[in-house]
């Protein structure tokens, strides 16, 4: 459902120039010392993570809904169709701008829908990408790290120089998301029965 086209619309392409931009001060600036380099598969966290794959089951539930209700509207129009088709001109000419407006509406819904989903999705990806980008700033500071780079990009990258952070990442990322569930459970008062 969510492809790597709509990561990248979504943050992915400036999560690597933000990479690049909290790795640290500038080389004229940077106090001299071993040049330390990490690398983030960020197209393997995203898919880590807990909270993408529960936003992905719930775009595919709410996308299949959207179809099945533009089914239905598709087969009132198939129906009245074949009215049409067995009627008299002048009994055609007096239901074709219904046959029209269901015709236009289903275009609309089709369109709305679309939207819809596609806008819910940006907002989804781009807070998950927020979250990814806020923990490998956070890990870079605490492991003292001159560089993170995002390792699609890269042509070639020699790993055992450069610490991959994306298992911890991931697992960082599912804890944040674990602790936010629980706050928010708590929040929830418990049904009475």
């Amino acid at each position: 459902m969510i492809t790597r086209a709509s990561w990248f619309l979504a943050g992915g392409l400036t999560l690597a120039a933000c990479l690049c931009r909290a790795a640290g001060p500038t080389p004229a600036t940077a106090p001299a010392g071993p040049l330390v380099i990490a690398s983030v598969d960020t197209e393997l966290v995203l898919q880590g993570a807990l909270e993408f794959k529960e936003i992905d089951r719930e775009a595919r539930s709410k996308i299949d809904l959207k179809e099945e209700e533009g089914q239905q509207r598709l087969g009132a129009i198939r129906k009245l169709e074949e009215e049409l088709s067995v009627m008299s001109e002048e009994q055609r000419k007096a239901r074709l701008p219904e046959y029209n407006r269901k015709r236009q509406e289903l275009m609309d819904f089709q369109t709305q829908s679309r939207e819809e989903i596609l806008e819910r999705q940006s907002v989804d990806l781009k807070r998950i990408a927020n979250k990814i980008r806020a923990i490998i700033e956070q890990l870079g500071r605490d492991q003292r790290l001159t560089m993170i780079l995002d390792v699609k990009p890269i042509l070639y990258l020699n790993a055992a120089q450069v610490t991959d952070l994306t298992e911890r990442v991931t697992q960082l990322l599912n804890a944040d998301y674990e602790k936010e569930k629980d706050k928010l459970q708590r929040k929830v008062p418990a049904r009475v029965q």
